[in-house]
């Protein structure tokens, strides 16, 4: 057999072994990458990334917190009261009866700025400010006239500006604990978080009125408890109830009245009745303490970081 024959039987048998193969490879669908493999890898990380950084409602700790609160003072109850005291003077007459001079319901905005000790412990320090007005009522009222030997008038007729009305501003500050209960032992998870907190600080009342020299300050004691909901990551919303207790000692001013451009000095007097039925002139040099419990109902945002 020649070489020229065997040369092409062996081509020949080469080809029909092939062709099967071929044609398998050629039914495979080829895939083309549009993409890099690099940006590939980047992409594939920042999905991963993505994913990791998902967040999940819980309380942390080692952050800042601020917090601002919009809120009421409950101060309708009575701040000063007096008996048989001075309420007007005109150059003829002197008025005086009993006092009772209450608060109403003042708005009260407070700031908070807090750290997270724990998950489940804050502590806050606070500076709130609340604005109102007051009213007085005047009862069991007597009058008479500015000379000697004057008679006593019985239940004069109360006149349109006779009983104060105006402004009464407090100042708050102070530091307060805030604890979880429920995450103490726990790992801080989920969007709603009830809480407790207690702190002591100081109030000052401003009066304007003239039977007090202007501000006074006093102790307050504070507790209560509220709830806490995760917004985002950032973002808190507080519901919150405390109680103030403080007690209200007011500084009675010298002089009632400053009329005829300080010429004529009114002095705050009062007039207690004698067993026998008049009445006495003395100045007052104190007003009796009042123990104040006050409600302070609020909402807010508070932002961490």
């Amino acid at each position: 057999m020649s070489h020229k024959i065997l040369t092409c039987l062996v081509a020949a048998l080469c080809l029909y072994v092939a062709m099967p193969v071929m044609a398998q490879e050629s039914a495979q669908p080829k895939t083309f990458h549009l993409l890099r493999e690099d940006q590939l890898a980047r992409k594939a990380q920042e999905q991963e990334q993505e994913q990791a950084e998902a967040w999940v409602p819980r309380l942390e700790e080692g952050q800042m917190e601020i917090s601002f609160a919009l809120g009421m003072l409950d101060l309708n109850q009575t701040i000063l009261q007096q008996d048989q005291v001075i309420y007007k003077y005109t150059d003829e007459s002197t008025f005086w009866g009993d006092i009772d001079i209450k608060g109403a319901n003042a708005f009260n905005p407070v700031l908070r700025v807090g750290y997270s000790v724990y998950r489940w412990l804050t502590f806050e320090g606070i500076g709130g400010l609340s604005f109102a007005e007051y009213s007085t009522s005047i009862t069991n009222r007597h009058s008479r006239k500015n000379e000697a030997g004057a008679l006593v008038v019985d239940d004069p007729p109360l006149g349109e500006f006779d009983a104060e009305a105006r402004s009464l501003i407090t100042v708050q500050l102070g530091a307060n604990a805030m604890i979880y209960p429920f995450d103490i032992h726990g790992e801080g998870g989920g969007r709603w978080h009830p809480y407790l907190t207690a702190g002591f600080g100081k109030v000052w009342y401003d009066m304007n009125s003239n039977y007090n020299t202007g501000s006074t300050g006093a102790n307050d004691l504070n507790f209560g408890g509220g709830v806490r909901l995760l917004a985002d990551r950032t973002i808190s919303i507080r519901i919150e109830a405390l109680l103030h207790r403080n007690t209200l000692q007011w500084e009675p001013v010298k002089n009632f009245l400053s009329l005829n451009e300080g010429t004529l000095l009114v002095p705050l007097e009062e007039f207690p009745v004698n067993p026998d039925g008049s009445f006495e002139e003395l100045p007052i040099t104190s007003f009796e303490s009042r123990d104040m419990n006050v409600l302070n109902l609020s909402i807010g945002f508070q932002g961490t970081f």
